[in-house]
């Protein structure tokens, strides 16, 4: 291993690793410790051999910054416990992972990579995120064909708690992997290029031909700047600001039922990007993300600086 995959290890690997804990001890109010390792290439059918019984992979699809899909793997029965510590119990594992329970993981690993892809954004200098999670449970037998084609780079996250002890594996498929490095500045340099040979001289006279300056086109119209001469009297008056991720509409009956753990579906598909409002206006969207255990707002899209001005107004 050379220091270029040291590094990648290092940076890809402590990013999952901090996000995963900081998310897992936020939802499930209790102490999560992750640590990375250096992993191995695999290929598909080695990878049922990561976990004993039926196993839980979680599919994270790259839409913005990278091409691609990660995977995480992990044993169903820590899976289902872990959802159980999120939904206020102790901790008790299930047979299955589907209903409440299978959404519940989906939103936690949403909100693991939208951490561990603000860490990456950072390190590369633009922005990385994904598109949605998908999650699914199946035998070792079971495995190759939703995992895809190989091989994948392993990146171990011993995950510890008091009630819950697994080894998460994060799986980078090749030309992912080949992504990430080249984004994190780890790729291996290519070779220079051969240096011309000098051109043999010869007694031509040549001619030099230059193009005629191309002159620029001419104005539509003359630019009308914003008035903003009042703005500055503005500046420090304080406004209400939402972040909304959804709405949807229920019965007084239906309010009344409510309990802990109870689940709301919102009128927004998991993959819509979320509104940011200002004194109830639509500025701006983007997605939720966890910065150091608190939730943020990472904005993908804004109105411009003049529609901003003019909506508050």
């Amino acid at each position: 291993m050379d220091a270029r995959d040291t590094e990648f290890f290092q940076k890809v690997g402590s990013a999952f690793a901090e996000s995963m804990a900081s998310v897992f001890s936020m939802l499930t109010g209790r102490e999560f410790q992750l640590t990375s390792s250096p992993g191995e290439s695999l290929q598909p059918a080695a990878v049922a051999a990561l976990h004993e019984g039926s196993t839980i992979l979680v599919k994270a699809h790259y839409q913005k910054g990278l091409n691609g899909t990660l995977v995480f793997t992990l044993p169903l029965k820590e899976g289902t416990m872990l959802v159980d510590l999120m939904l206020g119990g102790e901790g008790a594992p299930a047979e299955a992972l589907e209903g409440d329970s299978k959404d519940a993981l989906a939103e936690t690993f949403n909100q693991v990579m939208g951490s561990a892809n603000q860490t990456l954004s950072d390190l590369a200098g633009e922005t990385l995120s994904i598109a949605n999670v998908d999650i699914l449970a199946a035998e070792p037998a079971a495995l190759a064909e939703p995992l895809g084609a190989g091989p994948f780079q392993d990146v171990p996250l011993a995950t510890t708690q008091d009630s819950l002890k697994t080894t998460i594996h994060l799986l980078v498929p090749d030309l992912l992997l080949q992504q990430m490095k080249r984004k994190l500045g780890l790729a291996e340099a290519p070779p220079p290029l051969p240096e011309p040979a000098p051109a043999p001289a010869t007694n031509s006279v040549s001619a030099s031909l230059t193009a005629p300056p191309r002159q620029a086109p001419a104005a539509t119209g003359p630019a009308v700047p914003m008035d903003t001469g009042n703005l500055d009297l503005l500046l420090d008056i304080q406004l209400p600001v939402v972040v909304r991720m959804g709405q949807t509409e229920m019965a007084m009956g239906e309010l009344l039922k409510l309990t802990p753990g109870s689940i709301l579906e919102l009128n927004r598909s998991a993959d819509a990007p979320v509104e940011l409002l200002v004194n109830g206006k639509l500025i701006a969207k983007g997605e939720v993300v966890v910065v150091d255990g608190n939730f943020a707002f990472r904005i993908t899209e804004i109105e411009s600086r003049a529609n901003r001005i003019r909506s508050l107004g």
